[in-house]
């Protein structure tokens, strides 16, 4: 993979498509498993490492955190933004179409009765999450509008954090105690 590829976007076209065809040639390497380990660090606070990389978590203050740094649930907003600025890139340079500027801006809306141990309120849903996320994407580019409807589409269609958040996941979580 020495060769030099064009870039546009600052993405390695030739280096995705050749990530592509491995896949092709053998589907099972598009099986792939993500890891993440996250250790408390007193109070409302924790971090995560991922890879080499460290993510540092905390709540505000009105529910009893530090305000140190964003919330898990402010994280997971801004997941979904970051995943479709990597779609909209990867897309819209595997087009050959030149961005100029992405945005995303993105609200959730999410009722806390749940989570506080409180629960009937009228009007507010039970289970603390999210029950709406809303996203609005502005691209900036000279490439024509229904050139950059078509990136969006698929973009949207196929962001992986997107379809996570809105399908269920199979999520299975186990308990290990121990004794200091």
């Amino acid at each position: 993979m020495g060769t030099t590829t064009k870039m546009i976007n600052e993405v390695d076209v030739g280096l995705f498509k050749a990530t592509v065809s491995a896949v092709m040639d053998d589907p099972r390497k598009g099986a792939t498993i993500w890891t993440a380990k996250t250790k408390w660090k007193g109070g409302l606070r924790s971090e995560a490492k991922l890879r080499n990389f460290a993510l540092k978590f905390d709540e505000p203050e009105a529910v009893a955190g530090t305000d140190t740094t964003a919330s898990p649930h402010e994280i997971l907003l801004a997941c979904y933004g970051a995943c479709l600025c990597v779609g909209l890139s990867l897309n819209a340079a595997l087009q050959g179409i030149e961005l100029k500027n992405v945005g995303v801006d993105l609200e959730g809306y999410i009722d806390l009765p749940g989570f506080l141990g409180l629960a009937g309120i009228d009007g507010l849903k039970d289970l603390p999450g999210y029950h709406t996320v809303k996203a609005t994407v502005k691209i900036e580019s000279d490439a024509g509008r229904e050139a950059i409807r078509k990136v969006f589409e698929r973009v949207v269609k196929y962001s992986p954090v997107g379809l996570t958040l809105s399908r269920p996941v199979d999520v299975k979580t186990e308990l290990i105690h121990t004794k200091p």
